[in-house]
C-alpha cells in the first residue's frame, strides 16, 4: 500500500511530512503492569485492529511494560502547520509480529480543534479535547488536565521537573515509531525529531495528581484519571523525567501494518 502525499482536513489539504518547527516537550517513563496495559488497550477503539495485527505490551522481567506520561506545547509560530496548541499523551509499549518493538498512543488529548480532527484523520492519533491550564515546557512542568470548559477546576495534575537533572548537551537526534489506528487498518507512524537544551533526571522528577473533579465531569478526562489510577501511575516513581525546551519534527505518512 503506497502512502499518500496529502490529505484534506477541515477544508485544508496538508502535504507530508508534516513539520512541526518549534515545541517545549517535558515527559516522564515508567514502568507499569503489563496485565493492567493489556487491559486498557482491550477496552480502547483500537483494540480489535491492534488484535489482528498481533500487538502484545512488552513484558519485561516482573510482567512490567514502559508506560510514558507526556506534555508538548506547539508554539504560535509560522511553520507550525498544525497550530499552537497543547497535548498530553499517555502512551505504551508494543511488540508487533515484523516490526518489532513500537510505541502506542493511547490517550492524547489537546485544547484546539484543528490539530484534534488533523491527528485523528492524518495518522490514527487518539486524539480528543481538553483544558490545559498552567506552566508548560521547559525545566519545570505543571500542568492540569480537565474537561472542556473548566478552566482548570479539576482533572489530571501532571508535574515535570528536571531543575535539578544532568543537563543533555548539544542537539539530540530523536526518532518516533507508533502503531496506530486509522481507517479501521493498523498503520505505522514515524517522525525523526532533533531535540536541544535538553535535561534528564533519572529515578525521580515525576509526579502525577488526580485533582478534584476528574472523575465526575467529563468522560474523556475521567477515563484518563482512571487510566492513571490502574496503572498506578499517580503512586509510581518515575524511571526518568526529560525536558526539552527546543523540539523539531517532521511526521511522516501512515505506512500501512501488514
Amino acid at each position: 500500500m503506497s502512502s499518500p502525499t496529502s490529505r484534506v482536513v477541515a477544508g485544508r489539504e496538508i502535504t507530508f511530512p508534516v513539520p512541526v518547527v518549534s515545541a517545549s516537550v517535558s515527559g516522564a517513563a515508567f514502568l507499569t503492569r503489563a496485565a493492567v496495559v493489556r487491559r486498557l488497550i482491550a477496552a480502547g477503539r483500537q483494540s480489535a485492529v491492534l488484535d489482528t495485527a498481533g500487538a502484545e505490551p512488552v513484558a519485561l522481567p516482573g510482567g512490567r511494560t514502559p508506560a510514558i506520561m507526556i506534555h508538548v506545547r506547539y508554539h504560535d509560530v509560522p511553520g507550525n502547520v498544525l497550530g499552537a496548541y497543547h497535548e498530553m499523551g499517555l502512551a505504551f509499549q508494543l511488540k508487533v509480529p515484523g516490526h518489532g518493538t513500537l510505541v502506542h498512543i493511547h490517550e492524547l488529548p489537546v485544547d484546539q480543534d484543528f490539530t484534534l480532527a488533523a491527528g485523528n484523520e492524518l495518522w490514527g492519533f487518539p486524539k480528543w479535547k481538553g483544558d490545559m491550564v498552567g506552566t508548560a515546557g521547559g525545566a519545570l512542568d505543571d500542568a492540569r488536565l480537565g474537561a472542556v470548559g473548566s478552566a482548570g477546576a479539576g482533572g489530571v495534575d501532571l508535574r515535570l521537573d528536571t531543575r535539578v537533572g544532568v543537563p543533555i548537551p548539544g542537539s539530540q537526534s530523536l526518532a518516533m515509531n507508533c502503531v496506530q489506528v486509522l481507517d479501521g487498518q493498523p498503520v505505522r507512524v514515524t517522525a525523526e525529531a532533533t531535540a536541544r537544551g535538553g535535561r534528564m533526571r533519572p529515578l525521580s522528577g515525576a509526579r502525577v495528581t488526580i485533582a478534584t473533579g476528574a472523575d465526575d465531569s467529563d468522560a474523556d478526562v475521567a477515563r484518563f484519571a482512571e487510566a492513571v489510577r490502574e496503572l498506578g501511575l499517580d503512586r509510581a516513581r518515575a524511571l526518568a523525567t526529560f525536558s526539552y525546551d527546543r523540539f523539531e519534527a517532521e511526521f511522516q505518512a501512515p505506512e500501512r501494518i501488514g
